[in-house]
């Protein structure tokens, strides 16, 4: 009887983080969907598009995010790979204990690299996925921030709004 109520308990609890409300923003070339309970950013703070934060939760130390840095780079002739490579570089380089976990290309409806990594970072070590895009000689750079802990708590949520992301071409 008790693996029953367990169970039930579960599956109602799948159910109710499953149908989150969802938001959606859209500006210009980019639109993303985040849920409702979340708080939208769009002053620009840290040069960002925007930045989507995590509600509170008690006794939270760290709010969970994603942001949307876009980057200029006519002229500069950097592709998809060259971009990355950089990025990656800098990681390596200029974090305190940068560390690339995952690399990839997707080839899907939107192109892409996503890179997860982890590193020191505010004063905090913190952990990241971020999927890189290239469009008209711009980067758009999408990232998730979590604490390394609960990164796995969080990752389906935040990829489920990370995979929300279009960019109009």
């Amino acid at each position: 009887m008790k693996l029953q109520v367990t169970i039930v308990f579960l599956v109602i609890a799948n159910l109710t983080f499953a149908q989150k409300n969802f938001k959606k923003y859209a500006k210009e070339n980019i639109a993303i969907n985040y849920p409702d309970s979340w708080r939208l950013d769009v002053s620009g703070q840290m040069n960002t598009e925007f930045i989507l934060f995590s509600e509170l939760e008690e006794n939270d130390t760290f709010q969970e995010n994603i942001n949307l840095l876009k980057q200029d780079l006519k002229g500069q002739g950097f592709t998809m790979e060259s971009y990355v490579k950089l990025s990656k570089n800098q990681i390596k380089k200029m974090v305190p204990n940068g560390k690339i976990i995952e690399s990839k290309y997707v080839n899907d409806d939107q192109p892409h690299y996503v890179i997860i990594w982890s590193g020191f970072v505010s004063g905090n070590n913190l952990k990241f996925k971020q999927l890189f895009f290239l469009e008209n000689e711009n980067a758009y750079v999408l990232t998730f921030t979590t604490l390394p802990e609960t990164f796995d708590q969080y990752i389906d949520l935040g990829n489920k709004i990370l995979n929300s992301f279009k960019l109009k071409k």
